[in-house]
């Protein structure tokens, strides 16, 4: 999957925690940050290629989002507090686990869980990670689902003003 397809993904995946955050008193600037920030993240484990390590490798595990989410939790609760750690680490592991099931529906096997285990997962080979129309198509269902989340009633006036121009 690339970047647009892992951004998509990210939205659909994160749009469950809005009532989430909003349920714990979180100002909405902060879960919107945490939600780009997630979807910005989402693209990380690909570093591996412009490092010129082995692609799907040790930044497409679970062992890696966890270093990302520590540190992305440290760095945000610093500055926000409770609610930051909070926010950090759901932005920090959610992107990277978020990568990893994105990759998983492609063709190529890789290792989420080393160090901890060398089973091979992933694999599904529903479609080729290159697949433009499946990129593209993952990223405005993503933002759709968000934008639903976020504020149901936008939907409903986007359909509203199409239907009174027929």
């Amino acid at each position: 999957m690339y970047k647009e397809g892992h951004a998509g993904l990210s939205f659909i995946l994160f749009s469950p925690f809005l009532p989430l955050f909003q349920s714990l008193g979180a100002d909405m600037t902060y879960i919107l940050i945490t939600c780009f920030l997630m979807v910005g993240l989402s693209s990380l484990p690909d570093l591996d290629i412009q490092w010129e390590i082995k692609h799907r490798g040790i930044t497409h595990t679970f062992f890696f989002g966890m270093i990302v989410g520590i540190l992305f939790a440290v760095l945000i609760g610093y500055a926000y507090g409770i609610i930051g750690w909070l926010m950090g680490f759901v932005a920090g592991f959610g992107g990277t686990a978020s990568h990893l099931l994105g990759d998983a529906f492609t063709h190529t096997p890789f290792r989420p869980f080393t160090p901890f285990s060398d089973r091979e997962m992933g694999a599904l080979g529903l479609f080729r990670s290159d697949n433009k129309t499946v990129n593209r198509t993952m990223l405005v269902l993503g933002v759709f689902i968000f934008i639903f989340s976020y504020q149901p009633s936008i939907v409903s006036d986007i359909i509203g003003s199409f239907m009174s121009m027929i």
